[in-house]
């Protein structure tokens, strides 16, 4: 009699071992699959607090009428991860209590929402006219992007007072050596900006207390913009205010040659003067008349400041005079005319 073979889950079974064994065998082989297959599990991780760090450089002013506050959205969070954007950006503004405690200062100050989410640097402003007199304290925080909010910032603390007055009548004028500012204002010090072209205005020398800067570094043929702020600290200024747009021209002529001196000879006049020293100096023109009659031109812009004339005749008298022409192409006066007379 032929035995009877049955199968199990696509297997065939030993018709000689017992049938506990055989089960306990498929036991083992089906846990070794389930661990290999699943790989080793580790302890339980606590889910990311995705909250931001702190700002740190935030700094606030007053400026005219309002208060300005500049900072920096961070892009991280207290675990060390990435944020592309935060949930809120919100200011806080307030007196400082007696007994002070950040904790404190927050529980009395007023929160003011700041507009947008992205990261990077940031801008807000709001006025200044309920703190005027008040000595106050600025800090800002940021939500993460599941509502929790970062700690308070750095803090900027300063006394608001009256708004300074900007200044008024800012005018830039071509001068011969550059671009001159000029302006009304009560002060107490000046805080020059000057744009090129179509650039962002960039701040221009030191602060002054006098209402006109001349400004050197101009180059003739640009287009300069320039602005001027009044200043009363680092915390108080006023709103900058702006002169026309100036392109300077250099439509002003090179000093007067001097020290013109002539040494007849034998059919020659040998003349000399002081050397020009101006950065745009081109040359000189030697004017020459012969007795009473009129001036011509006998060199053109030579480097020299000497000239010889061989072309004159003995016996007859002379006069001479000489201008400086610089590269723009402007001609100074004529010097101090001088005589020789060939023997």
């Amino acid at each position: 009699m032929k035995r009877r073979v049955e199968k199990w889950g696509g297997a065939m079974p030993r018709q000689d071992a017992p049938s506990g064994a055989w089960r306990h065998s498929t036991n083992v082989v089906c846990l070794l699959v389930v661990l290999t297959g699943c790989g080793y599990i580790g302890p339980v991780q606590a889910p990311a607090l995705n909250i931001p760090i702190p700002v740190v450089d935030l700094r606030a002013a007053e400026y005219g009428d309002r208060i300005i506050a500049d900072f920096t959205v961070p892009d991280q969070t207290v675990d060390g991860l990435k944020l592309k954007t935060v949930q809120s950006v919100e200011l806080g503004v307030g007196p400082i209590p007696k007994s002070f405690s950040i904790e404190n200062w927050a529980a009395g100050a007023k929160k003011l929402p700041v507009p947008g989410v992205d990261i990077g640097s940031r801008s807000f402003d709001f006025a200044a006219q309920e703190w005027i007199g008040k000595e106050i304290l600025i800090a800002v925080r940021t939500g993460g992007p599941k509502g929790k909010m970062s700690a308070w910032s750095n803090t900027a603390t300063f006394t608001v007072e009256q708004p300074l007055e900007s200044p008024a009548n800012v005018k830039a004028e071509a001068d011969p050596r550059g671009v001159l500012v000029t302006w009304r204002g009560s002060g107490p010090r000046y805080r020059l900006f000057r744009a090129a072209g179509d650039g962002e205005p960039a701040r221009l020398g030191n602060d002054t207390d006098q209402p006109t800067f001349l400004d050197e570094s101009a180059e003739f043929g640009t287009r300069y913009r320039y602005l001027v702020q009044a200043v009363a600290s680092e915390t108080r200024l006023s709103v900058t205010a702006e002169a026309p747009a100036v392109t300077p021209k250099d439509i002003f002529p090179p000093a007067v040659p001097s020290g013109l001196g002539a040494v007849p000879g034998v059919n020659t006049v040998e003349l000399a003067w002081e050397r020009n020293t101006e950065s745009d100096f081109k040359g000189y023109n030697v004017y020459r008349a012969t007795g009473d009659g009129a001036f011509e031109k006998i060199a053109s812009e030579i480097e020299a400041p000497t000239f010889s004339d061989n072309k004159v005749e003995s016996g007859k008298r002379y006069r001479y005079a000489v201008s400086a022409v610089d590269l723009s192409g402007n001609e100074s006066a004529r010097s101090v005319v001088i005589e020789a007379i060939l023997p």
